[in-house]
């Protein structure tokens, strides 16, 4: 099992499965590995992951199911961000 830059070993969920945490965990993990990622970057990446994660689960679904439906329809409904911001997320 993976740990993340945190120290901390990824979660499960129900029947194994990975929650979104350790999942974007890993994600951040490999970032930094291989793209050496500056601490602030490697923030906004996982802040915004969350706030995606977020969004998701109140649709009842997660990080593992997302299509690429899902993606526009979040940034449809963020459309009120700055543009700097939405152009980042």
């Amino acid at each position: 099992m993976q740990s993340s830059l945190d120290g901390s070993a990824p979660s499960t969920g129900p029947a194994g499965e990975h929650s979104s945490d350790a999942l974007i965990d890993t994600f951040i993990d490999a970032l930094w590995l291989e793209e050496g990622l500056a601490r602030n970057s490697l923030a906004a990446y996982r802040r915004d992951l969350g706030l995606y994660a977020a969004w998701l689960k109140a649709k009842g679904k997660s990080l593992q199911d997302t299509a690429e439906a899902d993606l526009n329809a979040y940034f449809s409904a963020r459309h009120a961000s700055s543009k700097s911001t939405t152009a980042n997320r």
